[in-house]
């Protein structure tokens, strides 16, 4: 019988020990070598290593050393013969409940009858199996026999894969939300505009974040190629910016986000009060994680999480982070690339188009001044006259389809039927109106429009202009009823003027409009999670403008 201090070489209970005599070092040595996997025991091996494992009458203190190095493998080694005994294990397996003992027991059988089953070189195998709550691995190594042809049995590593477990189905989970990311209907995608395409996105993304990493508080940013500016794209509890304020992916003096997007290097900040660097964001923050976003091998813009709880991120949420904002970067850029194929379509085609209808055209109009020059009534005079007016109408639209994200349509026409009509809606009368757009023809036709309308108008010729304008009449009490800007813009974005004029009044509508499915900003997402009224893409028909005013002022009365 064995005492608390020896065992005998065929130990098959829960309570058997495992200190003793051994022999030299180089057994001790060759059993961790093999435990790698590099090449069988034979059967004198075996017998050296059981004999190393069982005391060391020489005192020598070798033995007791390498026992206690085998103490730290895993959850505990033993051998084990084909029949499933286990002929000899160390404490710490002798510790396992028999349960455990017998799962490890029958993942070496399976192994010994695969490797039995098969020719050639035995080499190591992983045997997982989940256990009393817990995952474990078994990393068995062959026995051979005597004759060396004969596997004898196999000596085996239980592992805890808990842990190890845990991040692999995250890791799997975040693969399998990056999939659904990327996974867009082509008819649901058709039929949408940009706007709605990126909501569906968001969605996904905002989804993915939160319910995956278990993130609650975060924001993603893309960096603006041309200017270096990480512009706001999803946002989740963390406070925006505020207007005017700016961080660019540079190292110095923009925040962890810049410091991250411009290195390429995650930052785990276990406590925002001593990082000097960290740039408000959650109320009461104490730690927080950035990681880049990487399309390819470029970073595109940061992922920057943070949480009230001191050091409550990890390298496994740095991780996983990492991994889903692959999947983020690729999937906006994916839309990125689907909205400018949309917009180079919708160019060639109204290019071509123009360019074949010129022919016809032109005969038309050539027939048009032959007509009026033979006319002998005032009758065929007058429809001559509108003929060539007509035509030039249809030149004008083919035109301006051409340009694709600029202009707006039918306002000539609806200034010549008020010149002959002169109707007014009553509900624009006397409205202060500001209108903020860069293309100068674009501004001054809806000013030209909006003035004839009986409004007050005021143009802005920049986003800038548009904020410094908007406070400055809620600061005199004359705030704004109906602000309509476009959303590329100098100096500041559509967003930052939706933002600005609902600080100044909250009550003043807002329309954003933008060319075909630009949205470089994307400015319509967040403004429309804030109230914004609507959202116009350019070309636009100035009856489509003038009634979604019309809406706004009457939602605001």
């Amino acid at each position: 019988m064995a005492t608390d201090d020896t065992v005998g070489d065929h130990a098959t209970t829960p309570d058997s020990g495992d200190s003793g005599r051994s022999p030299s070092n180089s057994t001790s040595r060759f059993f961790v070598y093999e435990l790698r996997g590099t090449a069988p025991l034979d059967l004198a091996q075996r017998q050296a290593l059981s004999e190393f494992a069982i005391s060391d009458r020489a005192g020598t203190g070798t033995a007791d050393r390498a026992t206690r190095a085998l103490e730290l493998l895993g959850e505990g080694v033993g051998i084990v013969e084909p029949s499933g005994e286990i002929v000899w294990m160390n404490h710490g397996l002798s510790r396992q409940t028999p349960e455990l003992m017998r799962r490890f027991a029958d993942a070496c059988v399976e192994a010994i009858a695969a490797w039995r089953r098969t020719r050639g070189v035995k080499g190591t195998v992983r045997s997982t199996f989940r256990a009393e709550g817990r995952w474990y691995d078994v990393v068995m190594t062959p026995i051979l026999a005597a004759a060396g042809a004969q596997i004898d049995g196999a000596v085996a590593l239980l592992v805890d894969a808990t842990a190890t477990r845990r991040i692999q189905d995250r890791l799997d989970a975040i693969d399998q939300a990056g999939a659904a990311l990327l996974r867009f209907d082509e008819s649901e995608l058709n039929a949408q505009n940009a706007a709605e395409r990126l909501r569906t996105l968001e969605a996904r993304v905002l989804g993915a974040t939160r319910s995956v990493l278990g993130f609650d508080n975060f924001e993603y940013r893309i960096t603006n190629r041309k200017t270096e500016q990480l512009e706001l794209v999803f946002c989740s509890g963390l406070v925006p910016l505020g207007i005017g304020e700016r961080i660019f992916a540079r190292p110095e003096a923009n925040g962890l986000s810049g410091l991250v997007a411009s290195t390429g290097t995650s930052i785990v900040c276990v406590d925002v009060a001593q990082e000097p660097r960290y740039v408000r964001g959650l109320p009461g923050a104490s730690s927080t994680l950035t990681v880049p976003l990487r399309l390819y091998d470029e970073v595109v813009g940061v992922l920057n999480v943070e949480s009230t709880e001191h050091a409550h991120f990890d390298d496994e949420d740095r991780i996983g982070a990492e991994l889903l904002g692959r999947y983020v970067a690729l999937a906006l850029h994916m839309l990125d690339l689907l909205v400018q194929e949309r917009c180079e379509t919708l160019r060639a085609t109204s290019t071509t188009l123009a360019r074949e209808a010129e022919t016809p055209l032109n005969e038309l109009t050539q027939a048009a001044r032959e007509l009026e020059a033979h006319a002998n009534d005032d009758a065929t005079r007058a429809f001559s006259k509108r003929l060539s007016e007509n035509i030039a109408r249809v030149e004008e639209l083919l035109k301006n389809a051409g340009t694709a994200q600029r202009g707006i349509l039918g306002a000539e026409e609806f200034m010549r039927a008020f010149s002959r009509e002169g109707l007014v809606d009553p509900l624009f009368a006397g409205r202060r109106v500001l209108v903020a757009d860069d293309d100068d023809a674009t501004r001054e036709t809806v000013r030209d429009v909006f003035i004839q309308q009986g409004c007050r108008v005021t143009a802005c010729i920049d986003g800038r202009a548009a904020i410094d304008a908007v406070r400055a009449h809620a600061a005199s009490a004359t705030p704004f009823d109906l602000v309509i800007s476009d959303i590329r813009m100098p100096d500041a974005n559509g967003y930052e003027v939706f933002r600005a004029s609902k600080d100044a009044s909250p009550e003043t509508p807002v329309i954003l409009m933008t060319g075909f499915g630009y949205d470089p900003n994307h400015s319509i997402v967040r403004s429309g999670q804030e109230g914004l009224h609507c959202h116009l893409f350019k070309p636009i028909e100035i009856a489509q403008l003038l009634e979604e005013s019309r809406k706004a002022l009457a939602a605001r009365a």
